[in-house]
């Protein structure tokens, strides 16, 4: 393992209060009251370990099969020349009557990504650290089953964690055709889907297509594809409204102000998108949570433990294809009807 950097000390500057000033000294980014000297402080040297951060998916189709993808991303604490060089590591999970091994990923660094597409450059990459993945089909486990990752490091330490799947969910109300669907230009559809089991949030995420044609003649900056997330916390909340409640998920991402108004309102006819449903465990969520589940900022609860640290989250998943368009030849079948507020 490489040796950690030598952090210099620092100088931190004591102040006392003047005498006779009062008890209490406010200092809020203004100028220092009374006198004050430089103390050395000494900061503690960074230890160098590796983040496994796991996810397993279970894909539920329409045709009531199923099947299976799992990525694990390690990478270090510590950037530097061994940054990217997590490699040669063994990783498995097990389940009650199966085992999965994951084998190292040739995709141009793209990890954690359910939307993977080589031909896509709207696909994130990592700089540093590597991808192990497996995909399986039909899926060796079943939703509800408690499963356990185990990663063996090539240096020889060993990263445990453990999961249980949350259990599987069905749309209501929903007519689709081999998994397409339509919705009537610039409206809203609400999906609504049964509760599953140790649920702790069901996210959902689409990559809307088709903006540019659909939104041609308008004065706004409209890109090729748009990618939102939209959210349902806690087990009970089953239902979320399509394109309105979705979302920028990260919040450096810039998106025309306007567009977003736009979709507030409902999908563009001629528009797209390929939208995931997710029923995502507590370590994933605990893991993923940022300063829109707390107000401290980002807090990342780990469930990997051993020689390092991370998280192994799983998934019950279903995906659509929704099209906004008006009935007639070739197009599917309405989803449902508009909802009623949009």
């Amino acid at each position: 393992m490489m040796d950690s950097p030598i952090v210099p000390s620092v100088r931190a500057r004591e102040c006392r209060p003047n005498a006779g000033a009062a008890t209490l000294v406010v200092l809020a980014g203004g100028s220092i009251l009374g006198g004050c000297a430089l103390t050395e402080v000494t900061v503690t040297e960074s230890e160098d370990v590796v983040i496994a951060e796991a996810q397993l998916t279970i894909n539920l189709h329409g045709d009531g099969s199923t099947s299976l993808d799992v990525y694990t991303y390690l990478h270090r604490t510590l950037s530097g020349q061994r940054a990217d060089e997590v490699e040669g590591a063994a990783i498995r999970v097990s389940g009650t009557s199966a085992v999965v091994h994951l084998a190292a990923a040739d995709s141009g660094g793209v990890c954690l990504d359910p939307w993977e597409d080589e031909e896509d450059e709207e696909v994130l990459e990592v700089d540093v650290g590597s991808c192990y993945r497996a995909s399986v089909a039909p899926s060796p486990f079943s939703p509800g089953e408690v499963l356990e990752l185990e990663v063996v490091l090539p240096e020889g330490g060993t990263l445990t964690g453990v999961s249980q799947v949350p259990d599987a969910f069905e749309f209501i109300g929903l007519t689709h055709e081999d998994g397409h669907c339509r919705i009537e230009p610039d409206t809203n559809y609400r999906f609504r889907w049964t509760e599953a089991a140790g649920t702790w949030s069901y996210i959902s995420d689409t990559w809307i297509e088709g903006l540019p044609e659909a939104l041609a003649g308008r004065d706004i900056e409209v890109p090729d594809s748009l990618y939102l997330t939209g959210f349902a916390i806690g087990e009970k909340d089953t239902d979320v409204l399509f394109p309105g409640e979705y979302g920028l998920f990260d919040l450096g991402e810039q998106a025309d102000a306007d567009l977003l108004r736009i979709l507030d309102d409902g999908l563009p006819g001629g528009a797209w998108g390929e939208v995931a449903f997710a029923a995502t465990d507590r370590n994933w969520v605990n893991w993923a949570r940022g300063g829109n589940f707390n107000p401290s900022g980002l807090i990342r609860i780990p469930s990997v433990f051993g020689d390092g640290t991370g998280f192994f989250g799983t998934a019950t998943q279903r995906q659509l294809n929704v099209i906004a368009g008006p009935d007639g030849s070739g197009m599917p079948p309405l989803c449902g009807p508009a909802d009623p507020a949009s």
